[in-house]
C-alpha cells in the first residue's frame, strides 16, 4: 500500500535524524565518563610520570593498561553506537504502529487519546533505553575489557605491527564480544529477565496495561528475529569501517613521519609502527567516531538495507 510505505519511510527518516540524536548525548556522556573511558585517566598519568622522568615498572604497567583500554574502548564504542541505534529505531517503529492502529480503531468511549497512548508508550521506551545505559552499555565495555586483554596479553608495546595487523586484532576483540553480548539473544541481552511490562506501575487502568503488554509482547518478537540481529551486525560493521578508514589515514601518515627525510613510499604492507605508536592512533579515531556519531547514524547507517529491513519488520502487521 502505497500510503503506509509513505508512513513508513517519513517514520524512518524521523528516526535516523531525531532518535539516535535524543540519546546520543547520554550515550557519549557514559562512553567518555571517567566509568567507562579508562583511557584519558591512564594517560594523564603517564604524562604526569614523564614529566618526573620517571622509570620502570609503574610506567610500563601503564603502558599494558592503556594497550587494553584503547583497544577495548574503540570496540566497545562500534557496539554501543550500533546496538543503540538498532534498538531504538525498532521500538519507534513500535510505538508509531500501535499508537496509529489505536487512532484508527479505538472505541468512541475510550479512556485513551492517541497522544495519552503516545506518551505512555515513550516512557516505557525510555525505561527500557535507560536500563541500556544503566547495564547493557557496561556490560559490553567490560566485555570488550576481557576480550582486549586476552587478545594483547602477550603482544609486546615493541612489536612492529601493519596495518593488517591492527585490522585483525580489533576483529578477533569485536568478533569475541560480539558473541558474549548476543550469544543467547538479543532479547536476553536487551531486556529485563522480569516478565514484560511486569516493573510498569501498578496503579495503571486495564487499558494502560494492555498497551504495555502489547508494545513489550512486539518488541520481544522483534529482539528475537532475524531481521534485527543482521541490523546490529551489519551497523556494527559499517561503524567499524568508517572508524578503521580514519586510523587507516593516522598509520599511513605516521609511518611517513617515521621515514624521515627519505620519504620512502611504502607498499601498505611494508608500512609498520610499534605497537605503542599505534595505540594513539586508535584512540584519536575512536574520539572522531564518537564526536560524529549523529550524522554517521543519520546519513550512513540508517539506510543499510539491513536497518530497514528490521524497521519494516518492526512496522509490520507480521509482529502485531
Amino acid at each position: 500500500d502505497a500510503e503506509i510505505e509513505e508512513v513508513f519511510q517519513k517514520l524512518r527518516q524521523v528516526a535516523a535524524k531525531q532518535g539516535f540524536s535524543t540519546w546520543s548525548p547520554a550515550l557519549t556522556g557514559d562512553l567518555l565518563s571517567p566509568e567507562l573511558n579508562k583511557v584519558v585517566g591512564i594517560t594523564a598519568k603517564l604524562k604526569e610520570l614523564k614529566a618526573a622522568a620517571a622509570k620502570g615498572g609503574e610506567k610500563l604497567e601503564l603502558w599494558k593498561e592503556l594497550k587494553v583500554e584503547t583497544f577495548a574502548q574503540c570496540v566497545a564504542v562500534v557496539w554501543g553506537i550500533s546496538v543503540l541505534n538498532s534498538f531504538l529505531s525498532v521500538q519507534l517503529m513500535i510505538i508509531a504502529r500501535i499508537s496509529t492502529l489505536f487512532k484508527l480503531h479505538a472505541p468512541p468511549n475510550s479512556e485513551l487519546q492517541y497522544n495519552d497512548v503516545r506518551t505512555l508508550l515513550e516512557k516505557e521506551l525510555e525505561k527500557v533505553i535507560d536500563r541500556f545505559m544503566k547495564k547493557t552499555l557496561r556490560d559490553i565495555c567490560s566485555i570488550s575489557t576481557e576480550s582486549a586483554a586476552k587478545a594483547l596479553d602477550s603482544v609486546d608495546l615493541k612489536r612492529m605491527m601493519s596495518f593488517g595487523d591492527v585490522l585483525s586484532t580489533l576483529a578477533c576483540i569485536s568478533s569475541t564480544t560480539e558473541f558474549r553480548i548476543s550469544g543467547k539473544g538479543w532479547a536476553r541481552t536487551l531486556l529485563s529477565a522480569k516478565k514484560d511490562g511486569e516493573d510498569s506501575d501498578t496503579t495503571c487502568s486495564k487499558s494502560e496495561a494492555e498497551l504495555r503488554d502489547q508494545y513489550h509482547s512486539n518488541l520481544r518478537r522483534v529482539l528475537e528475529g532475524q531481521d534485527f540481529e543482521f541490523a546490529v551486525s551489519v551497523s556494527a560493521r559499517s561503524v567499524s569501517d568508517m572508524l578503521m578508514n580514519r586510523c587507516k589515514d593516522l598509520f599511513i601518515m605516521q609511518t611517513e613521519q617515521r621515514s624521515g627525510a627519505k620519504r620512502t613510499r611504502e607498499s601498505e604492507g611494508a608500512r609498520a609502527l610499534p605497537l605503542a605508536k599505534v595505540v594513539p592512533l586508535v584512540s584519536t579515531s575512536t574520539e572522531q567516531i564518537i564526536a560524529d556519531c549523529n550524522p554517521i547514524i543519520e546519513y550512513e547507517v540508517s539506510k543499510l538495507p539491513e536497518v530497514i529491513r528490521a524497521c519494516a519488520d518492526a512496522f509490520s502487521v507480521h509482529v502485531a
